[in-house]
């Protein structure tokens, strides 16, 4: 009787959260979920990545409308660049620190990567079992990982034009098919990250619950 009075009582918003919490007995409820340099590498990596692919996109094609000086759009560029890049690098020490393996794709994820996509595209009720990021998403972690450091590098190539790296820009057959290199690495990480968010919010709230509070529910 006196535990559902208590679980009835609404929690006094002056108190702190955590008291309520464990008043109320939900603490109990609640496991960790990602850690700070996690959290940290992830929103910093989202906000510095969205500002590269909306002035690169700018840069690729001014939009008249909006008249903004094109050396401070590409000093901005520039700068959200080098962001992105030092949370890739933080990222990546902190996988190697803690041995972090989750966004690695194993030959088991390779295995069972036909059955997430019958998951996705309804064939199957269910995906099948997996760690904290199923295969399909650890897919296109791996490809980001690839990727991001694949266009820094021919980035830094056409910044350098005429004076370092030109061998870069020959190898690819010259600064036009750079661009259009860019261009089309820049709609595939927009298209995949709306995909990562879409799904992020319609599959599984409990990973965006703890990506933001590091917590999450207990699953049932």
């Amino acid at each position: 009787m006196n535990n559902k009075k208590h679980h009835a009582s609404q929690p006094q918003l002056r108190t702190p959260v955590l008291k309520e919490l464990r008043k109320g007995k939900l603490i109990d409820a609640l496991i960790m979920g990602f850690p700070v340099t996690v959290r940290i590498f992830h929103w910093g990596f989202a906000f510095s990545l969205t500002g590269i692919i909306l002035t690169g996109l700018i840069l690729h094609q001014p939009l008249p409308f909006l008249a903004l000086p094109y050396g401070k759009v590409f000093v901005v560029h520039v700068s959200f660049g080098w962001l992105a890049s030092a949370f890739f690098v933080f990222r990546l020490v902190d996988m190697v620190l803690r041995k972090d393996k989750t966004l690695l794709l194993s030959w088991q994820d390779i295995k069972t990567i036909p059955s997430v996509f019958a998951y996705y595209f309804y064939l199957r009720q269910s995906l099948p079992p997996h760690g904290q990021y199923n295969p399909g998403q650890k897919m296109i972690f791996s490809s980001w990982f690839l990727l991001f450091p694949f266009l820094v590098f021919i980035s830094l190539a056409s910044y350098w034009a005429g004076e370092r790296l030109d061998w870069v820009i020959k190898l690819l057959g010259g600064l036009q098919v750079l661009r259009m290199v860019k261009y089309t690495g820049a709609v595939y990480l927009t298209s995949t990250i709306l995909l990562h968010v879409y799904l992020s919010v319609t599959q599984d709230l409990c990973n965006l619950q703890s990506m933001v509070t590091g917590y999450e529910q207990k699953k049932p």
